[in-house]
Order: C-alpha cells, then sequence, then structure tokens
C-alpha cells in the first residue's frame, strides 16, 4: 500500500483496533530492536576479543624479540670484556716495566710515557663503552620483565573472566582494558 491508502485505511479502523495494531508494531519494534542492540553488543565483544588476541600476539613476539635483543647485548658485552683484557694486560705490563726499571733508559723516554698514557685513556674509553652497553642490557632486562609480567597479569585477568557473576566478569574486563592500555609494546 502506499501510505494515502495506508492513512484511510487506518482511519477507517476502530479505536480498540488502532490500539492494538500499535501494541504490535510497538512490540515487533522494540524486540527487533533489542535483537539489533543484542548483535551489535556481540559484535563490539568479538571485536575487542579479536583486538586482545592480536594484541596478546604482539605482546608475545615482544618477549620473543626483546629476550633475543637481550641474547645480542650479552654477547656484545662479552665481546666488549674479551677485547679490553688485552689492553689491560698490556697497561699493566707496562706500568710493571716502569715501577721495575726506573733508571733505564726506555722507561725514561717520553715515547714511553706517550704511549702509556694513550693505553690507560683506551682502557678507560672502552670501560665506559662495557658500562653503558651493560647499563642498555639492565634497561633491556626491565623491560622484558615488564612485557614478562603484563602478560602474566592478562592471562589471570583473562581466566578470571571465566568467573560465572557478571559484575565480576565487568571489573575483570575494566582490569583488563587498563592493563592493555597502561602496557606499551
Amino acid at each position: 500500500m502506499n501510505k494515502k491508502v495506508a492513512s484511510e485505511w487506518f482511519q477507517n479502523l476502530s479505536p480498540a483496533e488502532k490500539s492494538l495494531l500499535k501494541q504490535k508494531a510497538n512490540s515487533s519494534l522494540s524486540s527487533s530492536a533489542e535483537v539489533k542492540t543484542k548483535k551489535e553488543m556481540h559484535e563490539r565483544e568479538r571485536e575487542l576479543i579479536l583486538k586482545r588476541q592480536s594484541e596478546h600476539e604482539a605482546r608475545m613476539k615482544a618477549q620473543l624479540q626483546s629476550k633475543a635483543e637481550i641474547t645480542q647485548q650479552i654477547q656484545k658485552c662479552q665481546e666488549l670484556r674479551r677485547r679490553l683484557i688485552p689492553f689491560q694486560m698490556r697497561l699493566q705490563q707496562m706500568k710493571m716495566h716502569e715501577s721495575h726499571n726506573t733508571y733505564h733508559r726506555y722507561t725514561q723516554s717520553s715515547n714511553f710515557y706517550f704511549k702509556l698514557y694513550n693505553l690507560e685513556d683506551k682502557v678507560s674509553d672502552e670501560l665506559r663503552l662495557i658500562q653503558n652497553e651493560e647499563r642498555a642490557l639492565f634497561d633491556m632486562h626491565h623491560k622484558h620483565h615488564c612485557i614478562k609480567n603484563s602478560i602474566k597479569d592478562i592471562i589471570a585477568k583473562s581466566n578470571s573472566l571465566s568467573n560465572p557473576y557478571p559484575y565480576t566478569r565487568i571489573r575483570a574486563k575494566n582490569c583488563l582494558d587498563n592493563i592493555y592500555n597502561l602496557v606499551t609494546v
């Protein structure tokens, strides 16, 4: 029917039929709205779950990557220390040579002291470099520890979501959202 015909038909109905028809229309409209609202809620919840899963996977990848970076940093620090040992040995050797042979012509020359001070500078530079790399390693360990703890917290909160009480689930979801917002990859 077009609007004009439908309007005339509706006007010709008795008041009881009009109210019955209005109630029927309102109930079907509200039930379809409820179904639509429930579908939207389920869809939003599904999207949220997929988002959390992808974020969790990203965190797990970040954890593996940080572990690999830590391993590389440890190897770098070990290599720097291995490279430092010959310089330290040579420096000690020159200092011993200086202390035992103070009257020797070689130890009294300016070339000897120039080499000695250069070697001391090189050793101190290497030690400073090692300290910086070990500080970076400490920071990497701290970051890795934070990622690991956040994953444990997320798993614990996800497990508490299986609790049948609705308010507990809502609180756990809010807590889980807060954890995801605080911990960045």
